[in-house]
């Protein structure tokens, strides 16, 4: 699936360089390059841009709000955004900083050629991709792993009601099946019939909230792992309605 050109934040306060830069990553690379001059203006649109970027170069050296600033703000406001390092010759402890603040890569600024840039936003885009796919497949395992660990909660407690709600409807069709006879022998027609219907009546109720227990369960399960197929949803709907029409007809 077509994502569109790579959006790419390039920060740096020598205009000569961002110029011919942007121009080459445009033109030849087909990147979609927005551009910032020095460190603030680099977070003012991190912060506004709707769509944000899928790689920012940003160069350390800026005066006022200096690349590891903007690196430090990044991580307090949990912006996530893959971003590689420009340095100048000797700053390795820079660059080593910016690598604990996030950044995905450094390069020594004046080693850097449009093909290389290119190159190294390629892979960074790349990489940022891998870590976002990986991280979504391992909060969906934890959520199944979960979602087991709850419906066999549940399965359990469902599993303990049962019994007893069974044993208590068994013992009211034994009482009905014992003392029935005797009862309505008593009673008049018209009392036999009233009670005969609210016995029905009583089973079909019983018969609903069974069905109804199923369907809980069912769509607990489907909510909890965020399942979200419409027609398995549809599905347990007809279920459910099945069993409790089924239910009203006994």
């Amino acid at each position: 699936m077509d994502q569109g050109p790579i959006r790419v934040l390039l920060v740096d306060d020598e205009e000569s360089f961002v110029r011919v830069v942007a121009l080459g990553l445009r033109e030849e690379f087909g990147y979609d390059v927005t551009t910032a001059s020095n460190g603030k203006e680099a977070i003012d649109l991190l912060r506004s841009s709707r769509q944000g970027f899928d790689v920012m170069v940003l160069d350390y050296m800026m005066p006022g709000v200096n690349g590891l600033d903007v690196l430090r703000w990044m991580h307090e406001d949990k912006n996530e955004t893959p971003t590689f390092m420009l340095t100048a010759a000797g700053s390795e402890t820079v660059a080593v900083e910016a690598m604990k603040l996030g950044a995905y890569d450094y390069c020594r600024k004046e080693q850097v050629d449009i093909q290389h840039l290119a190159n190294l936003i390629k892979a960074t885009h790349e990489r940022h991709v891998l870590r976002v796919t990986r991280a979504i497949e391992e909060e969906r395992a934890r959520e199944i792993l979960l979602n087991n660990e709850a419906t066999d909660k549940v399965r359990d407690v469902i599993n303990a009601i049962t019994p007893t709600l069974n044993s208590a409807l068994a013992t009211i069709s034994a009482d009905f099946e014992t003392r029935g006879e005797g009862i309505l022998a008593k009673l008049s027609p018209e009392e036999r019939r009233e009670l005969r219907a609210m016995i029905q009546g009583v089973q079909g109720q019983v018969g609903k909230l069974e069905a109804g227990i199923r369907g809980l369960l069912a769509i607990y399960q489907l909510v909890y792992v965020r399942y979200s197929e419409a027609k398995e949803l549809e599905r347990i709907k007809m279920e459910f309605e099945a069993s409790t029409n089924q239910a009203s007809q006994n």
